[in-house]
């Protein structure tokens, strides 16, 4: 059997797919081992079992080792290499009547019909109805193998094979259309978080999931016309599937890889926040020398695990302190200076951060001059109400040194005050 570049890239992508789909699954039972016991994450393992399974036996590269010659001393044509495209396709749709049945367990038990154990014993019965059908029509199709192909002999069996096909892919269309809509609502009842994210993850890996059941179309027409299917997945298949199954397994482990990105992406946050600063506290440290609470030690962030998000705290109580420190050379027009440079340009937010830089830099023109104005500035010097974390005040500070750095407004301000204390136009 001559395999081609798309059988080599539907292998790829199906083995890939079924590794990830069995550490995904792994990694997933094993965070989740203080609480087994849910029903619902019962459902997670069984699906993901079986789907990495089917990935692995609708691989091309499967179907034709099966296909070898000391492999086929089978009882019955059908028992095969064909038997794999049952198998792997009964067992994709045992892992979709899986997902149904998760979709189902986390809904509010008023939300089902009957309560929760009736519509969860109403989804296994219909799961085992198909698999009962599907299983009946491809062995009374009796097909057989022909190269890397299941072909049927006679116009009855292509009839009962299209059947098959035709009931396979109605089955898995129908529980992917559920499971999206009942995920998608349960997602709109969640409040935002890691566990919201990942729920619509994996509501939009089933439309990924629909394009890859779309497939079988494919399948339908090639039966039709040529009275025999394809025995593996292609090339373009198996890529889809592996991006449906990514995405799916992205969505269920969402509150675990997230939380762990986070850690490990804080110190990273940390020093890119600690450069957007430097501009504003280089300033401030230049006419306020004594603000700097550690000299010489900015670079130690760069070393230590947490040293980034010290000297980033560090950073910040400094630039506070030299805010503090340049208070009364503060022009107390600043604010309405801005207001007349940014018109109506900027939102409130973005005006109250524009204040605040424009403030430091008028101040430290005022301390360049000597000139101290006692009356300061009624509103806008300080941190705008809300900063109630360390978090939202970086967040606030960077925005305002990239204004200080940066805005119009800002620079205009410090060429007025500086016209008006005779230093030049700036």
């Amino acid at each position: 059997m001559r395999r081609t570049v798309g059988d080599r890239l539907a292998d790829a992508a199906d083995y890939l797919a079924c590794l990830v789909t069995l550490v995904g699954t792994a990694g997933k039972a094993w965070s989740d081992r203080g609480r087994r016991s849910d029903p619902a994450l019962r459902h997670v393992y069984t699906a993901g079992l079986c789907m990495a399974l089917g990935l692995a036996l609708s691989a091309p590269g499967t179907f034709a080792a099966a296909s070898l010659p000391g492999a086929r001393a089978w009882p019955w044509p059908w028992l095969g290499s064909g038997c794999l495209r049952l198998v792997g396709d009964e067992l994709e749709l045992l892992a979709v009547g899986a997902l149904a049945m998760l979709a189902h367990s986390i809904q509010p038990p008023d939300a089902v019909r009957g309560g929760l154990r009736a519509g969860l014993r109403r989804q296994a019965a219909v799961t085992a109805g198909a698999v009962v059908l599907s299983v009946a029509a491809y062995v009374a199709a009796d097909p057989a193998q022909v190269g890397n192909r299941v072909v049927v002999d006679d116009g009855r069996g292509r009839a009962l094979l299209v059947g098959y096909v035709g009931l396979l892919t109605a089955h898995l269309v129908w529980r992917l259309v559920v499971f999206g809509l009942l995920v998608g609502r349960s997602a709109a009842r969640m409040p935002p978080g890691a566990l919201r994210s990942g729920v619509r993850m994996m509501a939009f890996g089933t439309v990924i999931g629909l394009l890859w059941t779309a497939s079988n179309v494919i399948d339908v027409v090639e039966v039709l016309t040529t009275g025999g299917v394809a025995g593996g997945e292609s090339a373009a298949s198996a890529v889809v599937a592996l991006a449906c199954v990514v995405l799916m397994l992205a969505g269920a482990t969402a509150p675990v890889w997230r939380g762990r990105l986070a850690n490990w992406s804080r110190p990273l946050r940390a020093r890119y926040a600690y450069r957007r600063l430097e501009p504003l506290w280089s300033a401030l440290r230049a006419t306020v020398p004594a603000v700097e609470l550690l000299p010489d030690t900015a670079r130690t962030g760069r070393r230590a695990p947490h040293g980034a998000q010290f000297a980033l705290y560090r950073r910040v109580i400094e630039i506070r302190d030299g805010q503090l420190a340049l208070r009364p050379y503060v022009h107390p027009h600043v604010p309405s200076w801005v207001a007349e440079f940014t018109a109506d340009a900027a939102g409130r937010d973005q005006l109250a951060v524009t204040v605040e830089a424009a403030g430091i830099a008028a101040a430290l023109e005022a301390t360049a001059a000597g000139h101290r104005y006692p009356a300061g500035p009624s509103t806008g010097y300080v941190a705008a109400e809300g900063q109630v974390g360390i978090d939202e005040e970086v967040a606030w500070l960077v925005r305002v040194a990239d204004a200080f750095a940066g805005s119009p407004a800002v620079a205009g301000v410090r060429r007025r005050v500086r016209a008006e204390l005779g230093r030049g136009p700036g």
